[in-house]
């Protein structure tokens, strides 16, 4: 009899935990239901895309030589055929840049054999002579790119005044500035930077 007493009281302590399990399992179930969390789980944040910034405008009034070291070889000339033209020389075959930002409005050979490039914005119309220039028309420009190299094509000459045509000297670009503000070519040493 004493065997099956504390198989009894064994019985009665398990049905205890049971019941005491049970009771907890529910209630904690009742708990969670009916009480919000105070601290709601946060959404992980979602990948997005860094905006990339908008590419500077280029600046129309922007305007420099086609060379960053050069020799001033003739001053103002050109207005018996309309030009306000100066000379300037960086030596045979020097990279010719933009003075300006802009568009290529011309690109050909006049009749007297002076390969011709012309750039332009809304505020600059840029004509250079005599060089080799490689930019295509109607390709944008940003003022500092090279656009061509120095060359003597077309009427050039020599410091006594002799054709330079299939001679090796009279190398330089002939630099005009048309402002359209004004309606008029200007005098390139008032507008280039030192």
């Amino acid at each position: 009899m004493s065997h099956s007493s504390s198989s009894n009281g064994l019985s009665v302590v398990a049905l205890i935990i049971m019941l005491f399990l049970l009771f907890n399992l529910f209630h904690d179930r009742q708990t969670a239901s009916a009480t919000p969390l105070s601290n709601p789980p946060t959404p992980l944040p979602t990948p997005t895309e860094t905006p990339q910034p908008e590419p500077p405008v280029p600046d129309p009034f922007a305007i420099r030589a086609p060379y960053d070291e050069y020799i001033l070889t003739q001053g103002p000339h050109g207005q018996s055929y309309g030009h306000l033209a100066i000379d300037l020389t960086a030596g045979k075959g020097a990279p010719i840049l933009a003075p300006i930002n802009g568009t290529v409005t011309a690109h050909y050979i006049d009749q007297y054999g002076n390969t011709t490039l012309i750039l332009e914005n809304e505020v600059w119309q840029v004509l250079m002579l005599h060089g080799d220039y490689f930019v295509e028309v109607g390709q944008s420009v940003q003022i500092g790119e090279t656009v061509g190299s120095e060359s003597n094509h077309g009427y050039t000459v020599d410091w006594r005044g002799q054709s330079c045509r299939n001679r090796d000297c009279g190398y330089h670009t002939h630099l005009n500035i048309f402002d359209k503000r004004i309606g008029q070519n200007v005098n390139p040493l008032d507008v280039l930077s030192p």
